[in-house]
């Protein structure tokens, strides 16, 4: 690594250490603390277990539908690596995910079956930034910040900021309905914000 690298690291980790925990700006200029796995606590909120997936045997060597959806053809090299590590959404999917950036990921739905690629309309990204959820939803096959879902059911979350707009931050929960990922709940966080210095 360059000096000059090492020295922009070294800037960055010292801000961090006199910062403490990650903060951000809200949209009136406020001072905000991260968006912890209480701040999204919903009674109201969909449970997993309220959507089972029967679980099958995906078909072996899937190959994936390149015109199912636009994206299929643009990151067509990340599904397919996906796509071979078989199920691990609503029992014959795979749930793909990929960097966009810092603390910003993109991902989509394959069908093992069908190799059909399924996406959420209107929803490119999720970021994290501002999250220290990590035990939001435990339990489940997700191993990104920004996602859960399980193996054995029809329900996804999206966890952070949707498409980096500010006003798009909670948890956001779909069911898997046909081939579309139907929205049926949002959790807006809760913020804990002071005036800016």
């Amino acid at each position: 690594m360059k000096p000059t690298r090492w020295a922009n690291l070294l800037i960055v980790l010292a801000s961090a250490a006199l910062l403490g925990q990650p903060q951000f700006l809200s949209s009136s200029g406020e001072r905000c603390g991260p968006i912890t796995a209480a701040d999204l606590v919903d009674g109201q909120a969909p449970a997993f277990k309220a959507y089972e997936a029967t679980q099958s045997a995906p078909t072996p060597n899937p190959s994936l539908n390149l015109g199912s959806n636009p994206i299929a053809r643009t990151y067509r090299t990340v599904l397919r690596d996906e796509v071979n590590k078989g199920p691990n959404f609503a029992g014959h999917y795979r749930v793909a995910i990929w960097g966009c950036g810092s603390s910003c990921a993109m991902f989509a739905v394959v069908n093992l079956k069908t190799g059909r690629v399924i996406t959420a309309n209107g929803i490119e990204s999720v970021s994290g930034v501002s999250l220290a959820a990590d035990d939001f939803q435990p339990n489940t096959n997700s191993d990104s910040l920004g996602f859960r879902y399980k193996k054995d059911s029809r329900l996804f979350v999206l966890v952070g900021v949707l498409n980096e707009d500010e006003s798009r931050r909670g948890a956001f929960y779909f069911l898997l309905r046909g081939e579309q990922l139907v929205p049926i709940h949002v959790t807006i966080a809760k913020l804990h914000c002071k005036e800016g210095r």
